[in-house]
């Protein structure tokens, strides 16, 4: 099977798209998958991608709205001369030049997100320009992957009756080394991601770290102006490589997902960050119902996805955080979070489309 992979990405090689997109194509290429990656990005700069693809890489660089559509065009252009299998793509705003590819083509969608709120939590042109097209695109796909069940059956996806699966996201877990527990009595949670997501809920990490004073709080991605009130026992790194975050998450005890998804009217995830603290050892806290987790298991505490989720839990979150002290995940509790579990799943979903299409 030959399938042309089309992503618009502009994050660099530490963000969770980046690394599951190359954990895909390794994963493929193993299973005897012909795999070319087409990357439009408004980054001038792919060493990483090609570090990391090599021959299996093509880029196409943009600059402004105008050039972003030429960009398109050309990415959709070199598919149509390789003559795939299958294009997957990372579902993104409409361009005419993936509605052409979608008509002459298998063209398979993965849906990380609920389009219609992402596009409208600002206002301007990309929430009505997205209402107004995608539709155009999504009538004529072959199928889709959802990363979560409650995604795949929003009426807005629903309605357009396409053959779809459910995938969580997956990690590469021989990447990851099972770090060793601290040895250390005073208790240390650490977050990933990013300030200004409201859902992440990083004012409920501060009001976790104000009720327990003697608690430390390591917080990496925010930057220290997006943090409204620093207190003594929270230490702001910003943005760090995974290189330099590593010996953070090796100190910490606990680790801390979204805690805020109701702001974004979702109950249900599989975010690439708890994926990453899992296959680092660390119990995690999180706020909403995990998608590769449908019973509970010891080492994810799930607390309530409402706005008081801290406020009413805190004596839960302490048994919690001092339960697994010393601990660590053990690696084969989360063994079916592995890409080659996953990708697996997804190369059987592709060889069912392709089937129909017969």
């Amino acid at each position: 099977m030959r399938v042309a992979v089309l992503v618009h990405w502009n994050e660099g090689e530490d963000s969770g798209v980046f690394k599951k997109i190359v954990s895909q194509v390794r994963t493929w290429k193993i299973q005897g998958i012909q795999t070319s990656v087409h990357i439009v990005s408004r980054e001038g700069n792919f060493d990483a991608w090609q570090r990391h693809l090599g021959d299996h890489l093509l880029t196409f660089h943009y600059y402004r709205r105008v050039t972003r559509f030429r960009a398109w065009k050309e990415a959709v252009d070199t598919i149509f001369a390789q003559e795939p299998d299958l294009v997957y793509h990372r579902y993104d705003l409409y361009m005419p030049s993936i509605g052409d590819l979608a008509k002459r083509l298998p063209l398979v969608l993965e849906i990380n997100t609920d389009d219609l709120k992402e596009y409208c939590l600002s206002r301007g042109l990309r929430c009505w320009y997205n209402r107004l097209t995608r539709g155009l695109l999504l009538h004529k796909v072959a199928g889709m992957v959802f990363v979560t069940h409650e995604l795949s059956q929003l009426p807005h996806f629903a309605r357009f009756r396409k053959p779809f699966t459910v995938i969580g996201n997956g990690i590469a877990l021989q990447d990851y080394p099972l770090l060793p527990p601290p040895n250390t009595q005073v208790p240390r949670l650490v977050f990933v991601g990013t300030g200004n997501q409201p859902w992440q809920g990083i004012d409920k990490v501060l009001q976790l770290a104000q009720h327990f004073p003697r608690w430390h709080f390591d917080l990496v991605g925010p930057s220290p102006d997006q943090i409204k009130q620093i207190l003594p026992n929270v230490f702001v790194y910003g943005r760090l490589s995974q290189k330099e975050y590593e010996p953070i998450l090796e100190r910490a005890h606990v680790a801390l997902g979204s805690l805020a998804l109701h702001r974004n009217g979702m109950e249900e995830g599989s975010p690439l960050k708890v994926r990453e603290y899992l296959a680092y050892g660390l119990p995690v806290i999180i706020g909403y119902k995990d998608t590769d987790f449908s019973s509970d298991v010891p080492f994810i505490l799930r607390l309530p996805n409402s706005e008081n989720n801290i406020k009413t839990n805190l004596s839960v979150i302490e048994t919690f955080v001092y339960r697994w002290m010393n601990q660590r995940v053990p690696r084969e509790a989360i063994a079916h979070l592995d890409v080659k579990v996953k990708e697996s799943r997804r190369i059987a979903f592709f060889q069912e489309m392709l089937k129909k299409r017969c």
